[in-house]
């Protein structure tokens, strides 16, 4: 049998060195892509390596990444434009793609594909990584960092681990010894909640987590705990999903982050109508229902999330329905401090088809729901999205007054205000 080989490509501090390759004036700067501080869309996307050294990191508040670096030049993404992206996007894909079409892009700036069968064995996996290295920095002027190895989450480990411009074979004989003294945070899945976790269980690294009892993993996270023992341990049997493969969907979502901090229940509501309009017409387009709805809440004080979801009484893909569950777990769980955002997605799909036996009357009215769905999506798309809004946009004050503490007549004042 073919030795398993599969590489991860990544692109070192893509948007970062985009922006310093369009915009020459960055040179020797440094730099960071973000979003809008004006109106509080203030993330770091990425950030080059001058600015990495004073701290700054990836998903970290404008805020945060001023104050490690008081120098830090923030580019907005906008500025920087989709279309530059693509381009390098593209580039990178039709140029893996001449080694092997089994490839499956992770976002913009990074590639996995499988090498199993096209290249004889690391050693000629190590000269192919070498050559598109070289040759994507002669043709673009960015640099990639590239990682190979046996499953693909080692690869991933291994992209990352020479940064940048490396290349770092983890294969059967050295993996252990590379990958074990790692820091438990730099395997896939672990976030700083988990490490968090983990470092209460005494575990700190890879190697630590790898030879805990399967048992302990499980009883702590379940079968993530379970998953993340196979991952320490080089039991990562994942494959690359080709280019042509259609990625199978669990989740339709979307958030936003206020304009102003969001203290009321009614300015909450207000944010998640338009949510939940969203996610409906997402769900719509891709032939769907959902089964089951979250929504997610972020304090204004230290920006963490907290997330509830419930089932749903049928599938659907209402606006009306979403919002009425969406606004019961608001009232639920909602500990009335201000919010900096807010987010809904709806999970648990199925198909289309799944809607011809739909004889339940609750189900023929969602339907009626839907249509109602369906012409405001017509008038918004024709007219634009202020010509017609939710009623509670203009009575803000009226709502707040309502009753929240019946869950029947919620559902009756949602329902009739939507």
């Amino acid at each position: 049998m073919a030795q398993k080989i599969f590489a991860h490509v990544d692109v070192n501090a893509c948007y970062a060195n985009l922006a310093i390759r369009e915009y020459p004036y960055l040179e020797g700067k440094c730099v960071a892509v973000g979003g809008d501080p004006e109106s509080r869309h203030g993330i770091i996307l990425a950030s080059n390596y001058a600015a990495k050294k004073f701290g700054v990191k990836t998903g970290s508040a404008l805020w945060q990444a001023r104050r490690a670096c008081p120098e830090l030049v923030i580019f907005p993404m906008r500025a920087l434009g989709r279309k530059t992206v693509r381009r390098m996007s593209d580039y990178l894909q039709e140029m893996c793609y001449a080694i092997t079409p089994n490839l499956m892009m992770e976002a913009d700036d990074g590639v996995y594909m499988d090498w199993t069968g096209c290249l004889r064995d690391f050693g000629e996996a190590e000269y192919k990584a070498h050559e598109l290295r070289l040759k994507f920095f002669h043709d673009t002027g960015l640099t990639v960092s590239v990682g190979v190895s046996f499953n693909k989450i080692f690869a991933k480990l291994g992209s990352n681990y020479k940064k940048p411009f490396g290349t770092t074979i983890i294969d059967t004989d050295n993996w252990q010894e590379i990958v074990w003294p790692l820091p438990v945070r730099d395997l896939y899945w672990i976030g700083p909640a988990t490490e968090r976790k983990l470092r209460e269980m005494g575990i700190r690294t890879i190697g630590e987590l790898a030879n805990c009892k399967l048992d302990r993993a499980y009883g702590r996270f379940g079968l993530v705990g379970s998953m993340l023992w196979r991952y320490a341990n080089g039991l990562d049997a994942t494959p690359v999903r080709f280019r042509d493969d259609r990625p199978e969907m669990h989740t339709v979502g979307n958030s936003t982050t206020a304009l102003r901090d969001l203290a009321t229940l009614d300015d909450i509501l207000e944010y998640m109508s338009k949510l939940c309009g969203q996610v409906s017409e997402s769900l719509r387009g891709h032939s769907v229902y959902a089964c089951g709805i979250k929504v997610a809440l972020r304090s204004a004080e230290d920006l963490s999330w907290i997330e509830r979801q419930c089932k749903l009484p049928f599938p659907s893909r209402t606006s009306r329905l979403f919002f009425d569950q969406a606004n019961l777990l608001i009232q639920q769980h909602w500990d009335g401090q201000p919010l900096r955002g807010v987010g809904v997605r709806a999970f648990d799909l199925v198909d289309d088809d799944y809607l011809q036996m739909a004889l339940l009357p609750e189900m023929q009215r969602d339907q009626r729901s839907e249509n109602l769905d369906l012409a405001v999506q017509d008038i918004h798309r024709r007219m634009g999205q202020q010509i017609l809004l939710p009623f509670r946009v203009f009575a803000n004050r009226r709502l707040s007054r309502q009753d929240w503490t019946s869950e029947e007549s919620s559902q009756k004042n949602a329902f009739r205000r939507f």
